[in-house]
């Protein structure tokens, strides 16, 4: 965006977080207290630092941008491929795209560890991806966003055990305690393969609760956003999304 004269608009570093990431200011100067943002690749701690939109702007090793032309993507993530525009000694998911793509731009809603496969949401658009992974935006709980999940386990679920999750489970290190899951053992399988809808997008999430429960994932799937289902799309394979599923978050 330029003004009229044809200068850059300048916006104040948290005020740019805020409209790229649809967070408040108190927010956005949380994050850059916590030094989690560079400009440029230099680490920047004032809140009045001064921006463009052509500048590079990292928040937690993720590029942000603001533009009002944006873009949505469903990628059906393989095993192997991290979250990240960074290898890490894996794949960047980011290679899935075709080159033509200026993916720089891009970023994930919602993580995925680089073991586990399933449905990524891939934007440019700050403000949508943090309505869908930061659910609970207005304190309304029917507004969070769920995200389902097939997983296989080292041990049998046991009917405890769902219980423990349908109530909500207390994760090591988090004072409240998770809110309810839907919890359902799949037809046709062992006991030890479930699915699990959340409305909460915790730190490894999924692993956690299954660990405080007593069991452990071995492998872990994730096949639904909210209305949206990986719908046929083969591994490794990506599409655009609809104007009426973006506007359906």
């Amino acid at each position: 965006m330029k003004e009229k004269s044809g200068v850059e608009t300048q916006y104040r570093l948290d005020q740019y977080l805020q409209l790229a990431l649809g967070i408040s200011r108190k927010e956005a100067g949380k994050a850059i207290r916590n030094r989690w943002v560079n400009v440029n690749d230099v680490l920047v701690t004032q809140r009045d630092f001064k921006v463009t939109e052509q500048d590079k702007i990292e928040v937690d090793d993720e590029v942000i941008t603001y533009s009002s032309k944006k873009r949505y993507f469903m990628l059906h993530k393989p095993k192997g491929y991290v979250s990240s525009h960074r290898h890490d000694g894996h794949i960047s998911l980011f290679r899935l795209l075709d080159e033509n793509e200026d993916v720089e731009t891009l970023h994930i809603a919602g993580r995925l560890d680089a073991d586990t496969t399933g449905m990524v949401l891939i934007t440019d658009d700050g403000q949508w991806s943090h309505r869908i992974m930061r659910p609970g935006h207005n304190n309304d709980e029917e507004s969070d966003v769920a995200k389902t999940y097939e997983i296989k386990l080292a041990r049998p679920m046991t009917d405890e055990m769902i219980s423990q999750l349908e109530a909500g489970v207390e994760l090591r290190g988090d004072e409240l305690l998770t809110k309810p899951a839907i919890v359902e053992r799949l037809e046709d399988h062992s006991e030890k393969m479930i699915r699990l809808t959340i409305t909460e997008g915790r730190y490894h999430q999924v692993k956690r609760m299954l660990a405080a429960v007593g069991n452990h994932v071995e492998d872990l799937h994730r096949m639904q956003i909210g209305h949206l289902t990986l719908d046929g799309l083969a591994e490794g394979e990506y599409r655009a999304l609809t104007d009426e599923e973006v506007e359906g978050f």
